[in-house]
This record gives structure tokens, C-alpha cells and sequence, in this order.
């Protein structure tokens, strides 16, 4: 008898045990199904939100992109604003180049006009060539001689001389030039050996380069518009401050601080679109 009691309390306990799991099964179907009909409701709401429109949930996500990706608009730059670029020789004022730039906003052109330095002009009280002006009046006695030979209005000028012309091409790391036909020049003034083909050039090889054409001011012109090119990038553009900071220091000019600052804007206008500009001579 005892040990039929025994194995009925035996029964008993297995009977429990299938209970409890019993009860914790149901528990957890119970609570899949909340937390299924708790998401399904969240769901819905975020659905009426979104007036039931799924696109419009990624629509954010592409606005916030488009939004950071934006692109800035043009600088609004117009007007025609003419530069004097002048190099003279260190020890007096013999012309190396003269070149009037021009930046044309309102057709978003730049271009160059080579200008005769032994062209005598006549003004202001004096009648010479462009190194007698300078020594007659300084810069802006040399200005006034260049608008009337280009008749053009000229505002701002830039004049180097040879040391502070290499310092300046130095500075922006060399040119690249081209060069057509080997030159093997010297003269008790100039002395230039210069290989064809092509080459990064130092200031002292661009400004004999340079000098080698002083007879024909349209080449001058040509090289010139080809510094320019390959300098006045987006790129270069972003140290534009440094390299105004260095270059007005080796210059003569009137070039101000606000000045720059216009002249910026305008390349900023002129690069907006390809990133490059193309110079033309005139």
C-alpha cells in the first residue's frame, strides 16, 4: 500500500509541472500578440501621419540630402573692370610687358590687350613713350598713358619689377609652358637659353621667356593669358587671400583690400560653371 501512494504522488507532481508549462506558453502567445497588435497600431498612426503615402517617408530623407548637397548660386557680378599689369627692370624704368586684362561680367569673358610700350602718347604734361611716363609721373602717370593708348578706362594696376616678378612666379609654383622653337639669345642685356618643347617654368626662365618677345607684344600677350589660365583655378581660388597678401607686397598697385574682394567675386562668377576659364587676346 505504501508504495502505491507513492507512485500516485508521483502522478501528482507530473501533473503540476504539465500545468505550469501549460500556463506560461499561454503567457507568451498572450504577450506576441499584444506586442504584434501594440506595433501594428504604431504603424497605423505613422500611416495616417504620412497621409498614407509611403513616399512621402523617404521623401525626407532625399529633401535633408538635397538640401546639404545644394550648390550655391553664382556671385551676381556685372560691369567691365580693366587691370594694368606692368614689369619694368630693377634698376630703372625699362619696360619688360605691359598688358591691360579685362574681366567682362556681363558676357563672362576675360581677356588680354597687349599694348606697345614704345608708343608715344601724349598726356597729362608729357609726351613719351611708356618708361618716360613712369619717370615723369609714377604709376598713375603710366595709367593715364595706358588708356589712351588702349582706349580703355583703367581703374587698378599691378607693376612688378624683374626680382619681384621671379619672387611672384616662384611663389605660385612655376608655369607651364610650351615653348615652340629653342631660343638661344645673348646680348650684353639678356642672355636666355631656353629648350623647346614642353616645361615647368622658375621666374627667372619665364621672365626671360617673357623678354624674348619685347618686340612683339601680342606674343607677350599670348603668355601671359596662358599664366593666367592655368593659375586662375577653383582651386587656387581658395588661397586667393594668401596669394593677394604675397603678391601686393612684391607690387606697385592700388589694388585695395575691398578691391580684391570685388575682383574675387568676379573670378568666382567667371570659374562658376567648368571650374576653368579660357582667355582670349585681343
Amino acid at each position: 500500500m505504501k508504495l502505491a501512494k507513492g507512485r500516485k504522488k508521483q502522478l501528482r507532481f507530473d501533473t503540476e509541472k504539465n500545468v505550469r508549462s501549460l500556463r506560461f506558453k499561454r503567457f507568451a502567445a498572450a504577450f506576441s500578440c499584444f506586442f504584434v497588435l501594440l506595433a501594428s497600431i504604431s504603424f497605423l498612426l505613422l500611416l495616417k501621419h504620412y497621409d498614407f503615402n509611403l513616399a512621402s517617408i523617404t521623401s525626407v530623407n532625399e529633401n535633408s540630402t538635397a538640401e546639404e548637397t545644394t550648390v550655391p548660386p553664382a556671385p551676381n557680378v556685372e560691369g567691365v573692370r580693366n587691370y594694368l599689369l606692368v614689369c619694368t627692370a630693377d634698376a630703372d624704368n625699362t619696360m619688360r610687358f605691359a598688358a591691360v586684362v579685362t574681366a567682362d561680367m556681363n558676357n563672362k569673358v576675360l581677356s588680354i590687350k597687349a599694348l606697345d610700350t614704345d608708343a608715344v602718347t601724349n598726356i597729362s604734361g608729357c609726351n613719351g613713350n611708356f618708361a618716360q611716363h613712369l619717370t615723369f609721373g609714377g604709376s598713375p602717370q603710366l595709367l593715364l598713358a595706358a588708356e589712351k593708348l588702349s582706349g580703355l578706362k583703367i581703374e587698378k594696376y599691378i607693376r612688378t619689377t624683374d626680382s619681384k616678378f621671379k619672387s611672384i612666379i616662384n611663389y605660385v609654383g612655376g608655369i607651364e609652358m610650351t615653348v615652340e622653337k629653342a631660343i638661344d639669345i645673348r646680348t650684353a642685356d639678356l642672355t636666355a637659353i631656353i629648350g623647346a618643347g614642353e616645361q615647368t617654368m622658375t621666374g627667372d626662365t619665364m621672365l626671360k621667356y617673357i623678354r624674348t618677345f619685347e618686340k612683339e607684344p601680342q606674343k607677350q600677350a599670348q603668355i601671359i593669358a596662358r599664366m593666367i589660365e592655368q593659375k586662375l583655378t577653383t582651386s587656387n581660388l581658395a588661397k586667393a587671400d594668401s596669394y593677394y597678401k604675397r603678391i601686393i607686397n612684391l607690387a606697385d598697385s592700388n589694388i585695395s583690400v575691398v578691391d580684391f574682394a570685388d575682383m574675387k567675386r568676379s573670378f568666382e562668377a567667371l570659374l562658376y560653371d567648368s571650374g576653368n576659364v579660357s582667355v582670349t587676346v585681343n
